[in-house]
């Protein structure tokens, strides 16, 4: 699984929570209410792939330390 299946996976996980997704409730019945509704949830899809991204790209270049 790659990092924007995974961003989505977690982006529904937590959109199916109510107080999460009341966040990103339209706040009218027209289209531009939609819209702006539709943008929050890309940006918040886009900040939880941007830090998958980084996170792996940080664990990539660190070292490896091995315990015995």
């Amino acid at each position: 699984m790659d990092n924007k299946q995974i961003a989505k996976e977690l982006a529904i996980a937590c959109l199916s929570q109510a107080n999460v997704a009341a966040y990103f409730a339209p706040t009218g019945r027209e289209k531009a209410h939609a819209t702006a509704a539709g943008e929050k949830v890309g940006e918040f899809y886009n900040a939880i792939w941007k830090t998958l991204e980084q996170e792996s790209q940080a664990s990539a270049k660190a070292p490896t330390v091995h315990e015995f």
